[in-house]
Parts: C-alpha cells; sequence; structure tokens
C-alpha cells in the first residue's frame, strides 16, 4: 500500500531593516536575518502517531532531518499550498543546510483541489475545516496573531508550547480535509499501482469494496464503470468492452 505523508510547517518572518510600512521594496542588503523553518509536524495516513520537531535557536538543520527521512519513505505528500509554500520552503532551507533532494515523491496539494473542484467561500484551511464538518484549526489561546511568533522568537516556552499544539492540530486537520475532498479529485495518484492487487481496487484511497455502475464511454470505447464503497469515489476499469466489430464501424468527427 502507498505511505502518504501529512505534513506541515510553521515558518519564522524575515527581519529587515525597512524606512516604512507600506509598500517598501526591500533589497537583499536590507535583511539582516532570512526566514527559517520554525516546526514541522507530520503524519502517515491512517497511523495515529503525530511526529514533531522544532528548532529554537540557530539552525533549522534539526527540522530538516527528520522530515527529510520522511519524505525518503513517502511515496505520496499531502500539504495545504504544498506547491507554492510547503515544499519550496522545505527545498530551500535543504540545500541551505546541505541536504540534497529526498527520493522522488507524489504530490497532492489540497488547496489546490479545492479551487479545482469548488466554489467555497474561502479555500484556506481553517475556512475548508469549519465548512466541511473538520476538527478546526488550533486558535492562539494566549498568543493572538503574529505575537505567537513574535514569543517564540523571544525564547518563550509557553509561546513553543502553543506553537506545538497549532502546528500538530494543523496536520489532524489537514487529513480530515483531505480524506473529505478525495472521492472529488480527478488527479489523484493511483493508489492501485502502490497496492498492486490482482483484482480492481480503488484508485483512490485502495479499498476494494467496489459497486460496478454502469459504464463509461469515450467516443469509440467502453469500459466498466464502479464507485468505491469506502471513499465514495467513481473509477473504471482499463478493459475496453466495445465489441471490435462494432467499435471498427463506429464513425467520429472530423476532429476527433
Amino acid at each position: 500500500m502507498a505511505k502518504i505523508l501529512l505534513l506541515d510547517f510553521e515558518t519564522s518572518p524575515s527581519l529587515a531593516f525597512v524606512w516604512k510600512f507600506w509598500q517598501e521594496n526591500v533589497s537583499p542588503k536590507q535583511v539582516k536575518e532570512n526566514s527559517q523553518i520554525l516546526s514541522a509536524a507530520w503524519k502517515w495516513l491512517g497511523e495515529d502517531e503525530v511526529y514533531y520537531a522544532e528548532a529554537r535557536k540557530g539552525s533549522d538543520r534539526k527540522v530538516i532531518r527528520p522530515v527529510h527521512a520522511a519524505l525518503e519513505e513517502a511515496d505520496i505528500v499531502i500539504a495545504h499550498n504544498a506547491k507554492k509554500f510547503d515544499l519550496p520552503v522545505f527545498n530551500s532551507r535543504s540545500v541551505v543546510n546541505g541536504f540534497g533532494p529526498p527520493a522522488p515523491y507524489k504530490v497532492v496539494d489540497t488547496l489546490i483541489e479545492a479551487r479545482k473542484n469548488f466554489r467555497f467561500g474561502s479555500n484556506s484551511l481553517e475556512f475548508l475545516a469549519q465548512y466541511l464538518g473538520c476538527t478546526p484549526k488550533q486558535s492562539h489561546k494566549k498568543f493572538p496573531g503574529f505575537e505567537l511568533w513574535k514569543e517564540c522568537l523571544s525564547g518563550n516556552d509557553e509561546a513553543w508550547a502553543e506553537l506545538q499544539a497549532y502546528n500538530i492540530q494543523d496536520v489532524l486537520t489537514l487529513e480530515e480535509v483531505y480524506l473529505k475532498l478525495r472521492p472529488w479529485m480527478t488527479r489523484h495518484p493511483n493508489i492501485g499501482v502502490y497496492s498492486e492487487e490482482t483484482v480492481p481496487v480503488c484508485p483512490r484511497c485502495g479499498g476494494n469494496h467496489i459497486n460496478y455502475r454502469g459504464f463509461y464511454r469515450t467516443n469509440i470505447s467502453k469500459f466498466q464503470r464502479f464507485v468505491c464503497k469506502d471513499c465514495g469515489s467513481w473509477g473504471r476499469l482499463r478493459t475496453n468492452e466495445m465489441p471490435k466489430e462494432v467499435m471498427e464501424s463506429l464513425a467520429v468527427g472530423a476532429a476527433d
């Protein structure tokens, strides 16, 4: 079965010398300290344990190392805004810390999937969790908003404990949101290629409780269609059931 990793990072802000608060163009010479990864939380889909690492002082190498090891094992990685934030941030901090790229993996970005398949009022993880009836993201209790990051950078132990709880809950919420959206993901990696079963399985969840319902047809082909009774997604078999003599007699449009 596929090893599916759910992942979330919390990062520090960059520190820079600026002259104004609005529409400031910051040059590299103004930067005093670049953004780093403060903490990471990750878990394997379907397992209970959530892993966590943080870098309170100095290099974020102590976060990069265990996440890099997890990515080496992963077949599929899931994150919210994975392709524009989490994974590019991880890659940039990895190369700074002397790590090479981990073994290749496929990516499911729940932000992209939410935008592509639905029209929610907002596509933030916080809103999706509330709208879909999932466990909500952790609120900043004692340190609201930016105060949490500011206090963490000041070495406040209470703030770090709150950041840990916030980061871990983000991964748990992500898992619930992913499972809600998964049946609708038409380009989800095919789980069947990892299970190597000799009977048809659901391409999204790998379940074998499938109900055959009608046929999926192209302009010249016909395939057995099914719905997964485990996750609710639709799929089809790969064998063309259109009789050869019928297929050969079919007329198609000039552009087909």
